[in-house]
């Protein structure tokens, strides 16, 4: 497989625009997800699952066409697969419950410390070298979120289950990325998306009649503006996620994550367009903070020479074989 910078300057310039499609995507997602929640219909917990059954609709077609030949290889890491899949079912979730607590706007950009936690992860698990740059950002980054949410004010207090969700959640969607980083080298794009789509769908339509019950899926099938709102968060993940994966195998990682940053702000100017949400000083000196953070984050990554990389995919190499 070619590395991104061997890709001819058309192919790099798809992937750029798919990264900013990305970002987009994501923004967006934030506001459908708050206008879902509006209805109070629907939880965190039945609203993923439909999204879940929406993508998993999109998804199954898409993988058996384009993985006909062999659909299920016997050397993929599917013990992972499954882990991350649960990891994904537990930060839907939470990040569900911090979207309709907190807000669209406060949800984007409070989500972004999972670039922190990344940063924290690849030094601690992946024993990557991290400078100084990095923990700099590492530090705007939290004090954006803080600022965000408005420390030690009322807000506050009121939100801080929905901000304690959104932390957790992010740091779920960290815990994943090292999964990718370590397992995934050889695992089809197409099968990470089925497996997390598939897993999701069991476990939610175990949890959702037992603990939650019906009453709220029932209600939504009869609500022809809601069931849209579902359908197009559906379509929205798997385009976020195509789009993501596609760039990021055509484009330097650190550039398709730069570029992906565009979600909080689009999160921030959706909210209030179509919800009418007001933008605070507090929103705004937040999401600075958190972008320049999580730039000069992802700047710091750069850096990694030819020899670290090397290592890494010795040590990435080693744990595969060790886990079959």
């Amino acid at each position: 497989m070619r590395r991104p910078d061997q890709h001819p300057r058309w192919i790099k310039a798809f992937g750029y625009a798919a990264a900013l499609l990305s970002g987009l995507l994501m923004g967006i997602s934030w506001v459908i997800l708050k206008l879902a929640l509006n209805f109070e219909v629907l939880g965190p917990a039945d609203l993923n699952w439909l999204n879940m059954v929406g993508l998993a609709i999109i998804i199954w077609p898409v993988y058996l066409i384009r993985r006909r030949r062999d659909l299920f290889p016997r050397d993929m890491p599917y013990r992972w697969l499954l882990v991350f899949a649960l990891f994904a079912a537990t930060l839907f979730y939470l990040r569900n419950t911090g979207v309709g607590i907190c807000g669209a706007t406060t949800a984007a950009i409070v989500s972004r410390v999972e670039t922190t936690f990344v940063f924290i992860l690849s030094y601690l698990v992946l024993h990557q070298a991290v400078g100084g740059l990095g923990w700099v950002g590492s530090l705007l980054l939290l004090a954006g979120a803080l600022r965000t949410v408005g420390l030690g004010s009322a807000q506050m207090n009121l939100d801080l289950l929905g901000v304690g969700a959104l932390v957790i959640g992010a740091l779920f969607v960290a815990l994943n990325a090292v999964i990718i980083k370590t397992h995934f080298n050889r695992v089809p794009n197409e099968l990470v998306i089925l497996a997390s789509a598939t897993v999701q769908t069991v476990v939610y339509s175990m949890a959702v009649p037992a603990f939650i019950g019906l009453d709220g899926v029932r209600a939504a099938l009869a609500e022809p503006r809601l069931l849209g709102l579902v359908a197009l968060m559906s379509v929205i993940i798997a385009g976020n996620l195509f789009a993501y994966y596609y760039a990021m195998k055509r484009v330097p990682m650190w550039a398709a994550r730069m570029l992906a940053l565009l979600a909080p702000a689009v999160a921030v100017v959706a909210d209030y367009a179509i919800l009418g949400t007001p933008i605070t000083a507090n929103a705004v000196q937040g999401l600075l903070l958190v972008m320049g953070g999580a730039t000069l984050v992802i700047l710091s990554s750069r850096g990694d020479n030819g020899a670290q990389r090397a290592v890494a995919r010795e040590r990435v190499e080693e744990r595969s074989e060790r886990d079959g």
